[in-house]
């Protein structure tokens, strides 16, 4: 599981322009991400489940740019956000999960190294584009196949219910803060208000936990069927 989630961060490392930081200046992009992690981060306290605080704390799916584009919202905004968020995501899970240590150490490494290399040899990034975006992929999918075959037993309505908490509490809150100073709220649910399922259900197996795969399998599912109704949406207002 720890290989599989290191190859996910290390192939979106070498996708992540770090220079996107710098949108990070602007308050609706800063507001976004300060108030979803604020949010969840009280969703956490509330509920005090490790499980919960791994998801509540992760960063956006490492795919936004990709979901953005299935529904129509600015994937530069996403990507900017999705880099912030991946900034402040791995600091919060060291302070808040010590436990996490090694798992979350390893992936941040792996995250700065592929950006580094992207940003030193941009031509070799390019022309292995292909390939690194395949992996990427294939990891996210075993990921999320060992989370489901986690949560087989486990799966409950509790599960769903907390899944389905954190993605509304982190999609209104992220929305809310860019629309405040005039942002993009929906570019903003998805680049800082979602968090990412499967850095969550990976973090949450690799240490043992109860449940581990549950939330992270339901929250994979509800995200995805919202991303659905959006695109219906956005398709019948065309």
């Amino acid at each position: 599981m720890q290989s599989a989630l290191t190859v996910y961060v290390f192939t979106t490392g070498t996708q992540t322009p770090l220079l996107a930081l710098l949108a990070l200046r602007r308050p609706r992009n800063l507001a976004a991400i300060a108030l979803s992690y604020a949010a969840l981060g009280l969703v956490a306290v509330i509920l005090s489940d490790p499980v919960v605080a791994i998801l509540a704390l992760s960063p956006a799916p490492l795919i936004g740019s990709a979901l953005a584009r299935v529904v129509g919202a600015r994937a530069e905004t996403v990507g900017a956000l999705l880099t912030g968020t991946i900034v402040l995501s791995f600091p919060l899970l060291l302070a808040a999960i010590p436990g996490l240590g090694t798992q979350v150490n390893v992936a941040l490494f792996a995250f700065v190294i592929g950006a580094a290399l992207a940003g030193a040899v941009p031509i070799m990034r390019d022309a292995i584009l292909p390939i690194v975006d395949g992996a990427r992929y294939l990891a996210l999918a075993i990921i999320l196949g060992a989370a489901a075959l986690a949560a087989l037993s486990v799966m409950d309505f509790r599960a769903v219910g907390v899944a389905a908490l954190v993605l509304v509490v982190g999609g209104v809150s992220a929305a809310f803060g860019a629309v405040v100073f005039r942002g993009d709220g929906i570019a903003a649910a998805i680049g800082a208000g979602t968090r990412d399922p499967a850095v969550a259900a990976a973090l949450a197996i690799a240490s043992g936990l109860a449940g581990a795969g549950a939330v992270a399998l339901a929250y994979a599912v509800l995200l995805a069927l919202s991303l659905g109704v959006a695109k219906l949406l956005v398709a019948r207002q065309a």
